[in-house]
């Protein structure tokens, strides 16, 4: 698989936990993007699906005009991050160099990659306890 193989807009289908005894736990319903381009740069922003408005930003695109507690809400469980990417060994290396998240900035984030047709699925690097994480994407046509 190369990076021309990913290249594209996906929008998230499912996020789940697979424990390491083999049971799937569904993550909450989320409203996601990940982009990769021809060029060798990704971005994605993935938020939870229930999150309400928060009142008219005028012409702002950010969330400073919040008080900090709101803001903070906001902002909770909010994943946004980009960079360069690479295709190896049947992984994607997210290399990020701005996040929502300021301590992943210069890190760099491997995914196993699994492509259907449209369907992209990236799966974690199991964590200490065994269990991964895998999103399930579909191609925007």
């Amino acid at each position: 698989m190369t990076k021309d193989d990913i290249v594209g807009v996906y929008r998230g289908v499912s996020e789940e936990t697979v424990r390491k005894d083999g049971t799937v736990e569904s993550g909450s319903a989320r409203n996601s993007q990940i982009i990769y381009t021809a060029d060798g740069y990704m971005g994605v922003v993935s938020t939870r699906a229930d999150r309400k408005p928060v009142g008219d930003p005028g012409p702002r695109m950010d969330l400073n005009m919040l008080d900090p507690a709101t803001r903070a809400e906001t902002a909770a469980n909010v994943v946004a991050y980009a960079g360069r990417f690479e295709v190896k060994d049947g992984s994607v290396y997210h290399h990020i160099e701005m996040a929502l998240n300021p301590s992943l900035v210069g890190q760099t984030r491997s995914r196993r990659i699994h492509l259907d047709g449209d369907d992209l699925t990236l799966t974690t690097v199991p964590g200490p306890d065994g269990s991964f994480g895998r999103i399930r994407w579909r191609r925007v046509r």
